[in-house]
């Protein structure tokens, strides 16, 4: 009111003075509230992840679904606290570093501190993380066997190099002593599963060997080899197919096909051997001449019946 009726004022500075009051106490709520947000925010952050993880709550295990381990890695990346690599993957819109982490927080007394074997805190007397520690790879693991490959510069599942696996310099990856007579393929292993794709190098997942000298994981290769029975990659047998081969001649032999395609051949390739030639014609099977597989492709039509034994 006063304002209002004070004469000496300019009628601009007047109006500007009577919104400022009118909306004064409007604009010191909005303040404050976004000050209280703010500060809400910053305890979340400084607090997320600074708790401890069960992989088994009722027994009260510290860990995850994918490790047991009584300690979380702080990310060097973005700072949060998770209990492995994985964890912090499946939330986040980057991937974790592992071997750049330099701080730990134990699950057992929660305090941050540098990564180590043990809680260096008094309270916890050199209570142990997990009782596989790569100082290396930052790696903790409380319930497997775990080594680690100089040559890989990884931590892998088993007793170690000499005991149950050996590295292998030409494929470049650590594999079973039963595979010493394997096929090598330079740096095999450093490519994606060609069925889940995921890396197969770096990959927790048991990894298989096929004859052909591709890997896939193990899991992988059960689940393909139900309904097929060649590579995915080079179309070679991945086994012993005799005792099928067996059982389709049986079932040529038995079928008689209609008398217009019976003098019928197509020029076929043979996906085992390698090898050109030219079988009968069947809209399914076509045995190679060479090395009798029926893991052939037909490459060809023809009408003649007088080359349906040549291979090249």
């Amino acid at each position: 009111r006063k304002v209002s009726r004070d004469s000496s004022l300019d009628p601009r500075r007047k109006a500007y003075l009577i919104q400022n009051l009118m909306t004064s106490r409007w604009i010191a709520a909005q303040q404050k509230s976004s000050q209280v947000a703010s500060g809400e925010c910053l305890a979340e952050d400084s607090l997320l992840g600074c708790s401890a993880s069960y992989r088994d709550p009722e027994k009260r295990i510290f860990g995850c679904e994918h490790y047991k381990r009584n300690c979380k890695l702080r990310a060097a990346c973005c700072g949060k606290l998770f209990t492995c690599r994985f964890c912090h993957d499946k939330v986040s819109d980057h991937s974790m570093h592992r071997k750049a982490t330099s701080e730990m927080m134990c699950m057992n007394c929660c305090k941050i501190q540098p990564v180590g074997p043990v809680c260096t805190t008094p309270p916890c007397n050199g209570f142990s993380m997990a009782k596989h520690y790569c100082n290396i790879c930052k790696f903790f693991d409380d319930e497997r066997t775990v080594y680690h490959c100089p040559f890989c510069n990884l931590c892998r599942l088993g007793k170690g190099l000499g005991s149950d696996f050996f590295h292998c310099m030409t494929c470049n990856c650590c594999l079973s002593v039963k595979l010493v007579d394997h096929k090598c393929r330079e740096k095999g292993l450093e490519t994606n599963c060609p069925i889940c794709c995921d890396f197969l190098f770096t990959s927790s997942e048991s990894v298989r060997a096929l004859s052909c000298g591709h890997f896939m994981h193990s899991a992988c290769f059960q689940a393909y080899t139900c309904s097929n029975y060649i590579c995915p990659i080079c179309s070679k047998s991945l086994g012993d197919m005799a005792v099928y081969f067996g059982m389709l001649d049986a079932l040529l032999a038995s079928e008689q096909l209609p008398e217009e395609y019976r003098d019928h051949c197509q020029d076929i390739l043979c996906n085992d051997c390698g090898r050109k030639g030219t079988a009968r014609f069947h809209w399914l099977y076509h045995k190679c001449g060479s090395c009798g597989s029926y893991n052939t492709r037909v490459i060809k039509m023809s009408s003649s019946e007088s080359n349906c034994s040549t291979q090249q």
